[in-house]
């Protein structure tokens, strides 16, 4: 199982733009239209799946929404923090 990072580790290496809440890192990404969006949160989801490490996604009109947390490790780990400058990459 994955260690989790510390508050100080994660507030270092947490990408621009990106947030803690909680346990959890996040970020919204803003589209022009609906269906920009929803191809986004599917190219996030095939990243998420080749990883076996699956985000919550909220996909709004204009935003997507993107979470990620290691459950089993009860917080934040350093493939949360790879797969969300993955994420970023994609932009």
């Amino acid at each position: 199982m994955a260690e989790t990072l510390s508050d100080n580790e994660v507030d270092e290496r947490l990408p621009p733009a990106w947030e803690r809440d909680g346990d959890e890192i996040v970020r919204v990404y803003e589209f022009d239209d609906y269906l920009s969006g929803v191809a986004f949160a599917s190219e996030v989801g095939e990243l998420a799946d080749e990883a076996f490490h699956h985000p919550t996604i909220v996909v709004e009109y204009d935003t997507v929404e993107v979470r990620f947390t290691s459950h089993e490790a009860g917080g934040v780990t350093e493939q949360d923090l790879e797969l969300a400058a993955e994420c970023d990459a994609l932009r």
